[in-house]
């Protein structure tokens, strides 16, 4: 009988994930290189500006850097590139978004890849051609297709709602696929587009963030910043997502100083 169960505290189970909390558990889920015994490696989903990189569990198949690989997806699989073969994992949540190594790639995954590739060229032209001659009021951003050629997701951005369902009659007589319309923000724009930061780096949108957190002007009088808007605003034409780096919250009031006189003897 160990110590914690002599003092009456229930025993604590040391299990595989042990010591290792989530984001959510207020630390200690720091783990080290030693969680990663080479079965995950990096690998980048797609070759856009906001090309994701994230740990692949390759399942013991050996890999090498800079070779296409297939991997399972949320919707059926995807063509992935190798960057990195022992990544730094620190953290049990930098796996919640890892993918499992379905193959190899071979040459005719790398045809189908690039005739993938293709149609989604044509189908952004013909997307934006069709909205231009039925005047919708949309900037038509991008055009994924799924690797199966199932699926084809056209994100654009509006500043009303649109109707589009006669755009997307038009577009299924000639692509013979399932058809999303989605509308994103100027920040999802952005993010997709890609670019260079007035601090002289790519935007932290297309590398890094995973999701949009908010941010407000008050951050920047917290940090005593300009409230010039070209010095806060980036490129999407928001406040920059960097102003909650730092952003401490207020400063907090001064310390009120007790009168000598009110002291007691």
């Amino acid at each position: 009988m160990d110590r914690d169960t002599r003092a009456g505290k229930r025993p604590i189970r040391r299990g595989k994930f042990s010591g290792m909390g989530g984001c959510g558990s207020g630390g200690g889920c720091g783990v080290g290189n030693a969680y990663n015994p080479g079965q995950y490696v990096g690998i980048r989903i797609n070759e856009h500006e906001d090309g994701r990189n994230v740990l692949c569990d390759t399942m013991g198949v050996e890999v090498a850097r800079g070779q296409r690989v297939i991997v399972e997806a949320d919707n059926g699989m995807e063509y992935a590139e190798v960057t990195n073969l022992r990544p730094m994992i620190l953290k049990q949540c930098q796996l919640r978004d890892s993918r499992r190594l379905v193959r190899v790639a071979s040459e005719t995954d790398l045809a189908s890849y690039k005739a993938k590739v293709g149609r989604e060229a044509r189908f952004l032209s013909d997307t934006q051609g069709l909205a231009s001659e039925k005047r919708l009021a949309i900037k038509v951003v991008r055009a994924e297709e799924t690797f199966d050629g199932r699926k084809v997701t056209v994100y654009y951005t509006s500043e009303t709602r649109i109707d589009y369902r006669r755009l997307v009659s038009d577009l299924a007589l000639k692509y013979p696929v399932r058809i999303e319309m989605r509308q994103i923000g100027p920040r999802d724009e952005t993010k997709m587009r890609g670019g260079i930061g007035p601090c002289g780096l790519t935007l932290c949108c297309s590398t890094f963030l995973r999701s949009f957190h908010p941010v407000t002007i008050k951050m920047a009088k917290n940090q005593n910043l300009s409230l010039n808007p070209s010095k806060i605003s980036g490129m999407c034409g928001r406040l920059m997502c960097c102003l909650a780096y730092e952003d401490e919250g207020p400063a907090p009031p001064p310390r009120k100083q007790n009168n000598p006189a009110e002291l007691p003897v």
